[in-house]
């Protein structure tokens, strides 16, 4: 940038000496000046030369260069409390206490091209070894297409999952999301929007293999290991209703749906497909690959199908969400019909969420047209702006969450559970932010393994972000 500044103000001051000031005539001076004007004069061959060479130096330095890198990252660290009744400790059992790094990810994304993209995120937050987050490359601007996407990355599938986990209003995605939805997998996806930012269309093509579920979500490795592992299908399309342009979406309103079709892959191990639903209470601290291994600790589960003889699932979305001024809600509800194998009947999960959110500061919620999303909360005022010279007092929000999970049905007897969230959030500037939840967790209908009744746990949790 400095070489540039300083490029630009040669070519500035020699642009100045192209035309040469012609002084009036003077008796005592006039030869002296006929020859510095003639001098002048035979020296703009050479300043036009040097004048065009920077303006070309400049038009490379402004050009971009490619492949460009840049780093980002970002860091959650949790600390959470666990208060249960006698029917959850029964159930659960005793639920540790616990603070660590939810997240700690850094990841390199950039161009390779004027139309071609890359990120490479990996989270250092699992233990044994970093695991892979989003890997991609993707082409845009293709005709028809728009943009096409391999690799690694969020199937398309619902507002809650895709919107960055940098920029949710609680600690965790909602119960439907961690039961119900394949979320990072290894494909192909196109994705594009319309000329007027309205509507927007996304649909991929994946591998599954021999589970429709990965731990939180999350993929450790990036792997998929299966025998005669088949082909899967996601697709979702939004539109805006309403979409306050002079305000920058601060009214807007938006609808979506999603469909989503799997063939489950075959265990090499067993020579079995299966499906398997399950969900924490929208909160985890530990090792998320701590199950099964007593030497490890983590938040359980809460509702568990185990292990389903199947062959594929269907599963449908559908999404509403809509922002009033400093006041904004979102919602979906999501159903699952899976396919059973052995003659045995069909069986169909469903979850729903409801949140509702206010700016107690006046800010709004930000909307990704492009994406179908919400985004990142700015601050009118950052908190303890130095550089600024003025202590403000950043951004605070207060959210509840209504959402549940029912995975009982026919004989099967995950559990039902439902959660009701408070949230109290406190944005330091666009990349800092505190958050605190109270999740009073209610669990019941979970076969033999519960006592009768319900089992309450309280959870109060506190959050650091920081993300660059």
């Amino acid at each position: 940038m400095q070489r540039l500044e300083a490029t630009e103000n040669e070519l500035q001051a020699l642009r100045n000496q192209t035309t040469p000031q012609l002084s009036p005539p003077n008796d005592a001076t006039t030869w002296t000046s006929t020859f510095d004007q003639q001098s002048e004069i035979r020296r703009l061959p050479s300043i036009e030369s040097r004048v065009s060479q920077l303006e070309e130096a400049a038009k490379q330095a402004k050009s971009p260069k490619y492949p460009s890198v840049n780093l980002t990252g970002f860091f959650h660290y949790d600390t959470g409390y666990f208060s249960q009744d006698d029917a959850s400790r029964m159930t659960l059992g005793d639920i540790q206490d616990g603070s660590g790094f939810r997240r700690a990810r850094l990841a390199a994304t950039g161009s390779v091209a004027a139309n071609m993209n890359y990120i490479l995120e990996m989270d250092f937050g699992v233990g044994g070894r970093p695991s892979f987050m989003d890997v991609w490359g993707e082409v845009t601007m293709l005709p028809v297409l728009g943009t096409v996407r391999i690799g690694h990355f969020r199937q398309p599938f619902s507002m809650d999952a895709l919107t960055s986990i940098k920029s949710l209003t609680f600690l965790e995605r909602s119960l439907p999301f961690q039961a119900l939805l394949p979320f990072r997998r290894i494909g192909v996806m196109a994705y594009d929007n319309s000329n007027d930012l309205n509507t927007t269309w996304a649909y991929s093509v994946y591998r599954t293999d021999s589970r429709n579920y990965t731990e939180l979500g999350d993929t450790l490795y990036a792997t998929n290991l299966t025998d005669n592992g088949d082909i899967s299908a996601s697709t979702r399309l939004t539109h805006l209703l309403w979409y306050d342009e002079p305000a920058d979406g601060r009214y807007m309103l938006h609808i979506g749906g999603s469909y989503n079709y799997s063939v489950l892959g075959v265990d090499p191990t067993n020579n079995t497909r299966t499906y398997r639903a399950n969900a924490i209470p929208e909160f985890f601290v530990g090792d998320p690959t701590a199950a099964g291994n007593a030497n490890l600790q983590r938040t359980p589960v809460f509702v568990d199908t185990g292990a389903i003889a199947a062959y594929d699932f269907h599963l449908l979305g559908v999404e509403l969400a809509g922002v009033y001024g400093p006041a904004y809600f979102q919602a979906e509800y999501m159903q699952t019909y899976v396919n059973r194998t052995g003659g045995a009947s069909s069986l169909a999960f469903d979850g729903a969420y409801a949140q509702v959110g206010y700016f107690l500061t006046g800010e709004h919620r930000a909307y990704n047209r492009k994406g179908g999303v919400f985004d990142r909360v700015v601050p009118f005022e950052d908190f303890f702006a130095v550089d600024r010279g003025f202590c403000g007092w950043g951004a605070w929000e207060l959210a509840f969450r209504w959402s549940y999970i029912d995975l009982n049905d026919d004989n099967i007897a995950g559990g039902e559970l439902t959660n009701l969230t408070t949230g109290l959030n406190w944005y330091w500037n666009p990349h800092a932010k505190l958050q605190f939840n109270w999740i009073h967790a209610m669990l019941s209908d979970r076969g033999t393994a519960m006592p009768p009744g319900r089992g309450d746990t309280d959870i109060y949790a506190l959050r650091f972000q920081v993300d660059f």
